[in-house]
Order: structure tokens, then C-alpha cells, then sequence
């Protein structure tokens, strides 16, 4: 007699290993039984839940239902109604295919489908964990119910990996209302423990939908197609900042995905408009011909793989850098963007407008502006009360009060103006050039980038291995030690990155801004905040942080209880 090392697995234990890599926990249930109906045409949908998903996970559709005689295949591996041939994996038009849902869920849980195709009678297939399956009429209407009780309930092994029926329930409720912004077209129900938690009627947007689940209104919609792709979406303003990453929610073809190098993409579009660790808040649909994505690579289809996938990404980076760039302040915000409005239409003197606030009060001219300054160049509604902490400048507009920091503010104003085509550094020459002495790495790149320190005020000749000549500096450096500035400049630009005009455009922008705790005229605030407002980010400084805060008249006086 010979012992066989090598033994087929019987069928019991097979399908409980794969019904391990397709459903780890109740949320992987909710959300293959939520495609399906979406795949069976449904746009009525309701989903309910008991401990968690532990004890029931129910899921009701009106789509077009199970033949009668199709209903023993629904719980067979690899049975599905999506492809006939190998070569229909490639062109599948619905949220996938494995053919291993049903079969996996129906293996770990006490199981019931009950469906009803038009024209056809009604049937219910009964499963109960390792059980023979039992088929018997039943009574419904239009659509297909799926029951799953007492899930894991006798696989411990299983259970014990298993998180609290509380945050199981969260991780179920926070995928509902992400699958219901993607699929915005149907009606969806969630109930939880009895209690009915959301209610969302089929929307003709997500820009509506995401509104009405998350209550975001600082956002905007995106909408941009090229050769195949499309997409659309529902980005934040860049003020609009969230701590982790996971408000990024993205889709492919209305299957929600996790893809690290879209997330990437999206997050570098606001490069300059967030602070580091700072994330922007997107939901994000991707429409792609079929034949050029994989969505059977993944047990429980949480990815996809792309035949082309930079183009992707370009494309995606692409979309959200022009939805971006587009913005110019059409925030919902009406208040501001007449301001905006206004202050482009009305400032003094373009020539004015172009020139540093340091400069202004250095020209020949300043002494007449600064006796002009009683007259206000702003709207009569939009008035400056004073400055705070000798850091924040207080404007009254309307019934509201605005709050914005002179500093971030100023730095916004030279930074893109240190940007801008036109723009030329105002340059003072020294009467005795400086020798600055510095290290290799700084001599190297100075030696590379001086055409473009040319463009910032600099002037300088390379004076010897380690140190430089410096004939010319910009005009805001003449009230400082210069030598220290020019080193610390330097060094700033090239510590993380080669010097180039974004890089330094920031580094001096920073650097030359008016300071906290530096006490303003009434009209160098008005300079500041004309100025702001006709940048084409107000809200956010070049590193993200935000520059203006308002507060409501109701707010403050309910402060006094009035």
C-alpha cells in the first residue's frame, strides 16, 4: 500500500480556499453583490445590513433577473453570464468577470437568492455552508434579492481576522456612499441594524450626488476626453484639504479601484497649491474602451491593469492640471470673485500692479502715493478695518469679515508675478562688487543656472573655484546683508531640487514678502489685497496653506447672543 503525498482537495475545502481570496470580510460581499446588480441593469437598489454584515447582508434590485433554469449556476465556480469564449474577457462591458462571487460567498454564510425575470416564474436557491443547494418557487417581484446570514459564522479561523462589527459596518457605509457618487444614475437605499441611514435618489450628476452624500460645496467639475478615454470628475478647490489620501476615490468604467499612480497623479496636479501632507478631496471616473484594460487581474477585482498606462496617467494628470489652471477663481463664492472682478477691472496702474510692495516704497514716486493713501481704490462695499497682531489684515465686505495673513498673502502676489512672461526682477548695481565664497556644489550650479538668476536681479561672474563675484542683486536685497542673503538664497534653491524659475520664483517670493509682525499703512494693506485678488489663487499661498478665512456676521453675533 503506497501513501499518496499529492491528494486532490475535496470540493468543500477548495471553495473555501478561493472563497478566501475573494471575500475577506463582509465589505468584499456588499460590494460584489452591489456590482452585480449594477451589471443586471438595476437602478433601484437597496442594501441592508445587520452586525456589521456579519449576521445579514441583504441586497434588493429591480434588474432583469435569473432564468429559472439558470438559478443552480449562479453558486457554480466559474459560471457567468459575461463571457461565452477566452477571447470576451478581453471586451467585457460590466464591472468584470471571475465567475467566483456567488460560489465564494455562498460557501463561508448561510445563503438565499430569490429572482424574477419578466414573463418568468420565481424561484429561491437555498445554501447552507457545505449543504446541497435547495431550489423552491417563491413570490417577488421584478429583480433579485440576495440574503447572506451568519457569515464566517463557522469558519473561526476565518471570523478571528475579522475587524469589530462597528468598523465592519463604517468600512460597508463608507463604500456605499463612494460607489453611489460613481453611480450617480440610480436610486440607492442603506439600512443598518433597521435603521434607514441614507436615501439617494438618481442624480444627473455627480457634482450633485457627491453635494448631496458629503455636503462638499468648496469643489468643481471636470470633464475632458481624448481617444478612447474620457473622464469625469469632481475635484476640491485647492483650499478644500484633507489629511489622508483615502478622498481620493477612483474608477474605471464605474468600478471603484485602487490605483497608486492615478492617486499620484491627481495628488501632483495641485503641486504649489497644497502644503505637504496635505491631500485634495476627488472623485474620479475613468471611461475606457474595454479592449484596452485588464479587469480580471485582482480575485476581488479592487484593481485593473492598463495596456497603456502611461498614457493614462498623462491623460488623468493632464484633465485635473487644466481643470486646475481653468479655475480662476470660480468658486462658489460669489462675494470674492466680484471682488475679483473688480480689482481687475479697476486697479490703479498696470506698471503698479507689476511691481514689488518693497519696491514701491523705495521709488522716487512713493512719497506722493503715500499721501494719496486716505483715497481707497477698493469698492465702497469692501472696506480694510485695520490690521491684527501686526499680521493679519481685517477687511469688512457685505455682512462678512475676512482675515487674511499679510505675509502668505504677499507671498502669493510676488510669486506669481516673479513668474509671470513679462516680468523683469527690478536689478540695482552694485558701486563695489561682493566676493561671496561658497562650496562646490553651489559654484556648480551657479555656473549652470546664471541665465536664469539673470531673470531674477543677479549679475555675477564665477571669481575663482569657491567663490563668485556678484556685480548686480535684485533691488528688495539693498536693506539687507547681502552676503548672508545671497548664501541662503543659494543654498534654499538647491537643497532638494536644481535652481529653476519655479524653485526660485518660490524661494524669493517667501524671502521678500512683507513679514509677520512688519507694522502696514492702511495703504499697503489695500496694495496687498488688490493685488491678491487679482492672482489667480487667492486662497492659497505657492505651499498650499490658506491666506484668507471669513467669518459670517450670524457667527460672530452669535457669539454675543444677539
Amino acid at each position: 500500500m503506497t501513501l499518496n503525498e499529492i491528494i486532490q482537495l475535496p470540493a468543500e475545502v477548495s471553495d473555501k480556499i478561493a472563497a478566501g481570496e475573494v471575500v475577506e470580510k463582509p465589505y468584499n460581499v456588499v460590494k460584489e453583490l452591489l456590482e452585480n446588480s449594477i451589471d443586471a441593469g438595476a437602478d433601484k437598489i437597496t442594501v441592508e445590513i445587520a452586525d456589521g454584515g456579519l449576521s445579514l447582508i441583504k441586497v434588493t434590485d429591480n434588474g432583469k433577473g435569473i432564468m429559472p433554469e439558470d438559478m443552480p449556476l449562479t453558486i457554480k465556480r466559474h459560471a457567468t453570464s459575461k463571457i461565452r469564449s477566452f477571447e470576451d474577457i478581453y471586451s467585457v462591458k460590466t464591472f468584470g468577470f471571475r465567475g467566483e462571487a456567488l460560489s465564494a460567498i455562498s460557501s463561508v454564510s448561510d445563503f438565499a437568492i430569490t429572482s424574477k425575470r419578466d414573463n418568468f416564474d420565481v424561484y429561491t436557491l437555498e445554501k447552507h455552508f457545505n449543504s446541497p443547494p435547495i431550489i423552491k418557487p417563491a413570490t417577488s417581484t421584478r429583480g433579485t434579492i440576495v440574503e447572506v446570514r451568519n457569515l464566517f459564522s463557522k469558519i473561526p479561523v476565518r471570523k478571528k481576522f475579522v475587524k469589530s462589527s462597528s468598523n465592519e459596518g463604517k468600512e460597508i457605509l463608507k463604500f456605499v456612499k463612494n460607489f453611489s457618487a460613481i453611480n450617480y444614475n440610480i436610486d440607492l437605499v442603506f439600512i443598518r441594524d433597521g435603521e434607514k441611514i441614507l436615501e439617494f435618489n438618481r442624480s444627473n450628476s455627480m457634482f450633485t450626488r457627491i453635494k448631496d452624500i458629503f455636503g462638499e460645496s468648496s469643489c468643481f467639475e471636470i470633464k475632458d476626453s481624448c481617444e478612447g478615454i474620457s473622464i469625469e470628475a469632481v475635484a476640491g478647490f485647492p483650499d478644500n484639504q484633507k489629511f489622508r489620501k483615502d478622498n481620493i476615490i477612483i474608477a474605471v468604467n464605474r468600478r471603484i479601484i485602487k490605483d497608486y499612480q492615478l492617486m499620484q497623479g491627481i495628488i501632483q496636479s495641485y503641486y504649489r497649491l497644497m502644503p505637504e501632507n496635505r491631500y485634495p478631496f476627488a472623485f474620479v471616473n475613468i471611461t475606457i474602451y474595454n479592449e484596452n484594460v485588464d479587469v480580471n487581474i485582482h480575485p476581488t477585482k479592487a484593481s485593473v491593469r492598463f495596456f497603456n498606462p502611461k498614457e493614462v496617467f498623462d491623460f488623468v494628470y493632464r484633465s485635473f492640471k487644466k481643470g486646475l489652471d481653468g479655475l480662476k477663481l470660480e468658486y462658489d463664492r460669489s462675494d470674492i470673485h466680484e471682488s475679483k472682478r473688480y480689482f481687475e477691472n479697476n486697479f490703479i496702474d498696470s506698471k503698479v500692479y507689476l511691481t514689488d510692495l518693497t519696491t514701491i516704497l523705495d521709488t522716487k514716486n512713493s512719497t506722493q502715493i503715500v499721501k494719496e493713501e486716505s483715497e481707497s481704490y477698493l469698492p465702497n462695499d469692501f472696506n480694510i478695518i485695520g490690521q491684527l497682531f501686526k499680521t493679519v489684515i481685517l477687511c469688512e465686505k457685505g455682512n462678512d469679515l475676512y482675515l487674511i495673513d499679510q505675509h502668505i498673502a504677499h507671498e502669493r502676489v510676488l510669486y506669481e508675478q516673479y513668474l509671470s512672461e513679462n516680468r523683469t526682477v527690478a536689478s540695482t548695481i552694485l558701486f563695489e562688487p561682493i566676493i561671496v565664497t561658497l562650496d562646490h556644489k553651489a559654484i556648480d550650479y551657479l555656473k549652470d543656472n546664471q541665465l536664469i538668476l539673470q531673470k531674477f536681479g543677479f549679475e555675477y561672474e564665477i571669481f575663482s573655484k569657491n567663490s563668485i563675484k556678484v556685480s548686480a542683486i535684485p533691488s528688495s536685497l539693498m536693506q539687507k546683508n547681502i552676503e548672508e542673503e545671497i548664501k541662503d538664497l543659494i543654498t534654499e534653491v538647491i537643497k532638494n531640487s536644481n535652481i529653476n524659475n519655479d524653485a526660485l520664483a518660490l524661494t524669493m517670493s517667501c524671502r521678500n514678502a512683507i513679514k509677520s509682525g512688519d507694522y502696514l499703512t492702511k495703504f499697503e494693506m489695500e496694495e496687498i489685497v488688490r493685488n491678491l485678488f487679482c492672482s489667480s489663487n487667492p486662497f492659497t499661498c505657492p505651499h498650499g496653506r490658506p491666506i484668507i478665512f471669513k467669518l459670517s456676521k450670524e457667527f460672530i453675533f452669535s457669539k454675543f447672543q444677539r
